[in-house]
């Protein structure tokens, strides 16, 4: 049974999420703009750090549920700095594995560290166990958002 308060309780987190995000993704631009990065390719990168056998185009585009083209301009972007490496599929050339390279992980690394003073800012006011919360909060959002993609 949805509780009359549970809309307005509802709608007041997605205005604090849509802030925090535009905020929180402006700051970590700016972070990462010496290292000629985006959160775009940050996001990408890190989501190949969970996969050391790489990941297809299309499997990247789902993840992170954007357009194959879109993944495919951001990883060519990345394969040109050598942060990336792609891989032909030999039974299908339209298949294409990507990986992160060791020159993508020491970039990763970088832009961890370029990222942390805003994080820091930004997370100041919380201490230990706060943050453990919304750690653990925003990981059972994500796991719940991530179950439904099948069925949307």
């Amino acid at each position: 049974m949805v509780r009359p308060q549970r809309p307005q309780q509802q709608g007041a987190m997605l205005r604090e999420l849509a802030i925090v995000h535009q905020l929180m993704t402006t700051r970590l631009n700016r972070a990462l703009r010496p290292l000629g990065l985006t959160m775009t390719h940050t996001s990408l990168l890190l989501h190949l750090t969970g996969h050391p056998d790489g990941c297809t185009i299309g499997e990247i585009a789902d993840a992170m549920e954007v357009n194959q083209p879109a993944v495919s301009k951001t990883v060519k972007t990345l394969a040109d700095r050598g942060a990336v490496s792609v891989h032909l599929d030999p039974a299908d050339a339209r298949r294409r594995t990507v990986r992160l390279t060791p020159d993508g992980g020491a970039l990763i690394g970088q832009a961890m560290q370029a990222m942390h003073p805003e994080a820091t800012l930004g997370l100041a006011d919380l201490d230990d166990e706060r943050l453990a919360t919304l750690i653990d909060l925003l990981r059972t959002v994500r796991i719940r958002l991530d179950g439904a993609r099948t069925q949307a």
